[in-house]
């Protein structure tokens, strides 16, 4: 029975669009990394905006499809069909979100006084690093589901989203020494500190979905 059951995991139809939505998401996030990048060098913006607006309905796209593809009971899943949706809604987020930040950014085009963008400039880092670190984790969850939840493999996973974590904690860090920063500076007037501070968070929220994505993938290696 467990070989079986081993076979129908094997050739279950929803893992390729699962990884083709991680890779998605994630390339949604490296676009954005460098729109930041961009704004702050002064470059226009727009039409990384309108590419990132694409890449987050093909992520849609790809979430629809797994959806439609998962079995209807837990019988025919390794995990918990509830676990495994909420997982797929939190990776889906990282990349609405990231949408919606690409959207904002450009609507107030501004010259950052130096102190302010060399400190800005360590969020497309952190995103860059950030998502590949999740991109791992997230092929790691493919390897549970086919091969099985093995001690080894959850190891893998879960020290990924121990630094998948630790960098959430660095951008909470990142982002209230900004936030800081630009009430400090004189030279922004309020909308302009309202924008930038708007923005901000929305990259913060990135972190936080990549995060609780990563624990429902613990939760389910618990159930497992």
């Amino acid at each position: 029975m467990n070989r079986i059951f081993r076979h129908l995991v094997y050739q279950y139809p929803a893992l390729d669009p699962l990884v083709k939505h991680a890779e998605k998401v994630c390339e949604t996030v490296n676009e954005l990394a460098q729109e930041v990048q961009d704004y702050l060098d002064q470059k226009p913006v727009g039409e990384r905006s309108v590419r990132i607006s694409r890449l987050e309905h093909e992520a849609d796209i790809l979430k629809s499809e797994v959806r439609a593809t998962l079995p209807r009971s837990d019988s025919f899943l390794p995990v918990n069909r509830t676990d495994l949706l909420e997982f797929i809604w939190q990776e889906d987020e990282i990349a609405d979100v990231a949408q919606d930040a690409a959207a904002l950014l450009p609507l107030m085009e501004l010259k950052l006084p130096p102190e302010l963008a060399a400190k800005w400039r360590e969020f497309p880092q952190l995103m860059h690093e950030g998502i590949e670190i999740y991109r791992r984790m997230a092929l790691g969850l493919r390897e549970l589901l086919e091969r099985g939840f093995r001690r080894e493999a959850v190891n893998r996973v879960l020290d990924l989203l121990g630094e998948v974590n630790l960098l959430e904690h660095h951008v909470d860090l990142l982002e209230a020494e900004l936030i800081k920063l630009i009430y400090k500076q004189q030279e922004l007037d309020a909308f302009a500190k309202y924008h930038l501070i708007q923005v901000l968070l929305k990259l913060g929220d990135i972190f936080d979905h990549m995060e609780n994505a990563g624990g429902r993938i613990r939760i389910m290696s618990a159930r497992s």
